[in-house]
């Protein structure tokens, strides 16, 4: 696993671990080795290794990197929807399916900063961070 992986394996240079990339991206699936790369920018990462890619994840793009030729599994209706995607949305291209499938990570389900809760907030009891949450009573069945 490989974040910014345009900064290991750029498109234009060379250097010695971006050669064990290619070849790993070229011929890891018949050792049984996967890379996952991760990188803002498909088209600044060396085009065999992006090529060689059997699952592709796009979130959300700015409109110049939408229009290179690294997405171009994307059908324009999703490149244009990529460009306005929401945070959590992401389009997910692999072999099985022939088409990009959409899909949305959803927000936890628990307010992790008040700005997030609905509603007024209320002021938690004796320093008690569960005193915000309803009664439970203790007798009901389950």
């Amino acid at each position: 696993m490989l974040d910014e992986l345009n900064k290991y394996a750029p498109r234009e240079g060379s250097s010695p671990i971006k050669e064990v990339l290619l070849d790993i991206a070229e011929r890891g699936r018949s050792l049984g080795i996967i890379l996952i790369g991760a990188q803002q920018t498909a088209s600044e990462v060396e085009r065999r290794i992006v090529s060689n890619s059997s699952i592709k994840v796009v979130g959300r793009l700015d409109p110049a990197e939408a229009g290179r030729p690294e997405y171009g599994f994307l059908p324009p209706s999703q490149r244009a929807r990529a460009v306005l995607a929401k945070p959590g949305a992401m389009f997910v291209s692999q072999p099985e399916i022939p088409v990009p499938l959409a899909i949305e990570f959803p927000f936890p389900a628990w307010a992790t900063r008040e700005s997030e809760s609905a509603g007024d907030p209320l002021p938690a009891r004796n320093g008690d961070p569960f005193a915000r949450l309803p009664a439970v009573d203790d007798e009901a069945p389950f």
